[in-house]
């Protein structure tokens, strides 16, 4: 049978039915401020199910923090949370999730309709797109590393040096000029070779790669970076 992933930010939903290493991608706008928005959220995952087994219930925000292991106590959740990001906002529910092989824990929150939703609905737990993503390049033994996740409207910038982790940090953007002053400002704050491996992972259907090729190559310190792009659906593989 094929297998459903399940794909939320606070404005969409990905459905994401996997057969064979094929996915097929539907993507559907929330408007959680409208009457019967749960129907319409609830109604198309239903219908999925009825041919599918759901694997993954993933979310994406941009408030989160990297902890680490050893020192973590699950009862000082909120404490965690809030030296990065502040008090954490109403109607949000504080999850985490351990990245054993980088020896962290990632904290995050989730809106309090996702967890009632996956825990009462679909007995799943909800889990971040940028966990996966860390379990993922743990699992790869980079020496030498940039990675982009691209969301809708952020980027995740993950930056290995000599096999460590240095930087996970999730930015806003509005176009991908943006971008690349962030990843400039990293080169040079890291001291990062001058050629680099850079992988960008699309979690969104909607970004367009070969613009973002072109306005690259109109800058003469990204001239040695080595690009790899994986597109939503091959990321979502």
């Amino acid at each position: 049978m094929s297998s459903l992933n399940l794909h939320f930010t606070e404005t969409t939903l990905l459905l994401l039915t996997q057969q064979a290493g094929d996915v097929q991608m539907t993507a559907l706008l929330l408007e959680n401020d409208k009457p019967f928005a749960r129907e319409r959220r609830s109604a198309p995952i239903k219908e999925a199910l009825q041919n599918t087994v759901l694997q993954n219930c993933l979310w994406f925000g941009p408030d989160y923090t990297l902890f680490p292991r050893v020192l973590f106590d699950q009862n000082q959740l909120e404490a965690y949370y809030s030296l990065n990001q502040g008090q954490i906002a109403a109607q949000r529910h504080l999850q985490y999730q351990v990245i054993a092989a980088l020896d962290l824990v990632l904290i995050y929150s989730i809106p309090v309709w996702l967890y009632d939703s996956a825990k009462y609905e679909l007995q799943a737990v909800v889990k971040h797109s940028v966990g996966q993503l860390l379990n993922f390049v743990a699992q790869q033994h980079y020496q030498d590393r940039v990675v982009l996740l691209l969301e809708a409207n952020h980027f995740v910038l993950l930056t290995i040096k000599n096999r460590q982790l240095l930087s996970c940090t999730a930015n806003e953007y509005q176009q991908s000029t943006d971008i690349f002053y962030f990843l400039l400002a990293q080169q040079q704050k890291l001291q990062l070779a001058s050629a680099v491996q850079l992988d960008i992972y699309a979690a969104t259907p909607f970004f367009d790669f070969e613009a973002f090729e072109q306005t690259m190559a109109q800058f003469k310190d990204f001239e040695q970076y080595l690009c790899a792009f994986y597109a939503s659906n091959i990321y979502q593989n």
